[in-house]
């Protein structure tokens, strides 16, 4: 008679939860940015926001939540009731890069979330100020041996992406310079651009219009391919710094628990999106492309991802705690 009762409860169970999923959602959903209002990631997530609130008949409310490199927020998330009304704009260097980076991170970039759909990529750009004697990769890599630690380059700050990424690029070309931080990007390549950096690896949003300008000159791009935005520039890689990729990824996760149904209803919604030529053309303007793909794909990038960052940040040593 007991074995009756529990199974009978246990159906009861799914078919309550049956009802509730297949009425999702019944009321406005919130997408937490773990940055400032204004950065890339905040402009990305509300174009999500908009197109999503259009094609899931409720409003999809954007909430910044910034502070400490963005995992105050993406730890809010991975704390939220996983039913499907709180999600995050993630990124790499909230997801792949934080774990190598804090000694105490509150989340667990895995366990903590479930990975609901790939938004976008691109790449960081390697800049030179215009004194510099390097017209590519190789010219830069004798310049900085000819004189190890007396050249300087910039970062939005200690455990930046810029940081990590131009540490990682000295370690693999064999190279010694001074990284100076600065609170934010935009300070950093004002520098550059005044002479004070000599070079430094940052986004297309900050690099194109100093490029464009003749104010900075493009060596090399960091991700494994070449940016369809910038078919000219090499990447680092082809450029002879063997085994080098770091892409600036984004995506949206839910809290882990957050049921299948709902996190495959998201990520259907979203898929003509990414499909859309018009897509390509906003997102090129923030130096990203539409990077979709499937969930069980997507779910073994991201662990791969926080795997490789962890440990080439633990081996650069760079921390912020």
């Amino acid at each position: 008679m007991l074995r009756l009762f529990v199974r009978a409860l246990a159906l009861a169970m799914c078919l309550i939860a049956g009802t509730a999923t297949a009425a999702y959602p019944d009321r406005p959903i919130r997408l937490v940015v773990p940055f400032a209002p204004g950065g890339g990631t905040d402009i990305l997530a509300r174009l999500v926001a908009d197109f999503l609130s259009r094609h899931v008949g409720q409003p999809v409310v954007i909430e910044n939540k910034p502070g400490a490199g963005g995992t105050i927020g993406t730890d809010f998330v991975a704390k939220s009731k996983p039913d499907g009304y709180t999600l995050l704009m993630a990124t790499n260097a909230t997801i792949a890069l934080a774990p190598g980076l804090y000694k105490q991170l509150p989340y667990d970039s895995i366990r903590d979330f479930t990975p609901v759909a790939s938004v976008a990529s691109g790449p960081s750009i390697l800049v030179v100020n215009p004194s510099v004697p390097a017209r590519d990769v190789q010219s830069l890599v004798a310049y900085l041996r000819s004189k190890p630690g007396e050249l300087n380059y910039g970062s939005a700050g200690n455990g930046s992406m810029a940081h990590i990424a131009t540490a990682l690029f000295n370690e693999r070309a064999g190279t010694q310079a001074a990284h100076v931080p600065f609170k934010g990007g935009a300070a950093a390549t004002q520098e550059l651009v005044a002479g004070r950096l000599q070079f430094m690896i940052a986004g297309p949003v900050e690099t194109v219009p100093l490029m464009d300008a003749g104010k900075v000159r493009a060596l090399a791009v960091t991700t494994s391919t070449r940016f369809a935005g910038l078919p000219k520039v090499p990447t680092l890689a082809e450029s002879g710094v063997p085994g080098y990729e770091i892409t600036n990824w984004f995506g949206i996760f839910a809290p882990a628990g957050t049921p299948s149904e709902i996190v495959d209803l998201i990520a259907a919604k979203l898929e003509p999106m990414l499909s859309d030529p018009a897509t390509r053309e906003v997102f090129a303007k923030q130096g990203v492309e539409p990077a979709p793909m499937a969930p069980a794909i997507y779910r073994d990038f991201v662990r791969g991802e926080v795997e490789r960052r962890t440990r080439e940040v633990r081996a650069l040593n760079i921390s912020v705690d």
